[in-house]
């Protein structure tokens, strides 16, 4: 028994040591269409598109290198394929005890490490849930301000489109708001529609590029 524990925890470890290797520095997950730049350092694609976007000149995150043409990235399918195999290996989440889940309305805050804090405010753009210190952002920032806030509570109803009952699963470039496939369709027909994943994700990179 004690082997059999032991072996485990050098798994866990091994598996904590390389998932490490395989996290971007700029959304803070496992790589998605991981791609390298010239420095040799590797970045999600949307990550490092999103931040050269804000950015003047086209440089490294981690090591400030600059280059002088914005490089043309392609996914590394060899290294991509390496964190799939990766991911497989993760042991996969432990089921929550619902008996002891509190009854209680109190919707903790997505963002918080620790101890959550109490949710004030859901945004359907981003599908998180903030406290009043991590909703702050969406209240100084122009593009976040854009965003459509609800309330905790209710924020699993509120992934319904209010004219047509559908899944709010596209989010319209053009009016920053949240879209189902009957609006894409209808009134948002000729606007630039992308997954709500990935407006999640560019919202994610945006919020964590305050650090660099």
């Amino acid at each position: 028994m004690r082997m059999i524990r032991t072996l485990n925890m050098s798994t866990e470890v091994r598996n904590v040591l390389f998932e490490e290797q395989f996290r971007c520095c700029i959304c803070l997950d496992i790589y998605t269409d991981p791609v390298s730049i010239p420095c040799g350092h590797n970045f999600c694609l949307d990550c490092i598109e999103g931040f050269w976007d804000t950015k003047d000149t086209s440089e490294c995150p981690l090591c400030k290198e600059t280059f002088r043409n914005r490089p043309e990235l392609r996914i590394n399918r060899g290294f991509a394929n390496v964190i799939e195999l990766f991911k497989r290996t993760l042991s996969p989440p432990k089921e929550e005890d619902v008996d002891n889940v509190p009854d209680t309305d109190r919707v903790p805050c997505d963002i918080c490490d620790g101890n959550k804090s109490t949710s004030v405010k859901s945004c359907l753009v981003c599908q998180v849930s903030y406290c009043e210190i991590h909703l702050t952002p969406h209240l100084r920032d122009p593009a976040l301000q854009r965003h459509r806030l609800t309330d905790p509570a209710t924020f699993p109803a509120s992934h319904l489109c209010r004219n047509h009952n559908k899944p709010l699963t596209m989010f319209c470039k053009k009016d920053q708001t949240p879209v189902c496939v009957k609006c894409v369709e209808r009134g948002h027909k000729s606007h630039k529609v992308v997954p709500m994943e990935k407006a999640s994700k560019r919202v994610k990179v945006r919020r964590n590029l305050t650090s660099f």
